[in-house]
C-alpha cells in the first residue's frame, strides 16, 4: 500500500467524522453507469452512493471561465453555476471517466428512504425524481482526493 493511498483512507475518514458532525457541504453524491449492450439492445443501470459524502460546493472563482477540453465539444468553460466534488481516492479513475459503452452521470442529493438507500420512483427502471449532472472536468493532481466539476443538465430528468 503506498503512502497515497493510505493518505486517501485517511481523507475518507475525516470526511466521515466530518459527516457525522453535520457540515452541511458534506452532500449525498449518485453515480449512475449505464452499460450499453448494443448486440442484445439492452442497458444495465448501476448506480453508486458515493461513501462517505463527498464535499460539494460552488465551483472556486479561481476556475471560472477555464477552458477544459471534452470528447465532442471544442469549447467547453467552466462558470460559476457548476458544481465541485471533492472524492477521496478510494475510487479508481476508471469509475468517473467515460469509456466504450458505459455513460456516467451523477446526482447531487438523490432521493433517499430513512435507511439511507436509494428511493426510485420506479424500482423496476430505475428512475429517479431530480435532475442529473454530467461531469465536465476531472482534476487528478491532488494525490489524496479527486476533483470532480459537475454540471447539471437542464432538460433531461
Amino acid at each position: 500500500m503506498t503512502l497515497y493511498e493510505k493518505l486517501a483512507k485517511v481523507e475518507a475518514k475525516v470526511g466521515g467524522i466530518e459527516e457525522k458532525l453535520g457540515l452541511p457541504q458534506r452532500r449525498h453524491l449518485l453515480v449512475r453507469r449505464i452499460v450499453h449492450n448494443h448486440t442484445a439492445k439492452t442497458s444495465t443501470i448501476t448506480d453508486t452512493l458515493i461513501s462517505p459524502r463527498p464535499y460539494i460546493t460552488n465551483v472556486p472563482p479561481r476556475l471560472v471561465n477555464l477552458q477544459v477540453a471534452s470528447e465532442g465539444v471544442d469549447n467547453l468553460f467552466i462558470s460559476a453555476s457548476d458544481l465541485q466534488a471533492e472524492i477521496p481516492r478510494t475510487y479508481p479513475k476508471s469509475f468517473f471517466t467515460v469509456h466504450g459503452g458505459v455513460k456516467t452521470m451523477y446526482m447531487v442529493d438523490p432521493p433517499l428512504t430513512q435507511d439511507g438507500a436509494i428511493a426510485y420512483a420506479n424500482p423496476i427502471t430505475k428512475t429517479l425524481d431530480g435532475y442529473f449532472s454530467k461531469l465536465i472536468y476531472l482534476s487528478d493532481n491532488d494525490p489524496t482526493r479527486w476533483i470532480l466539476v459537475l454540471r447539471m443538465e437542464a432538460d433531461r430528468r
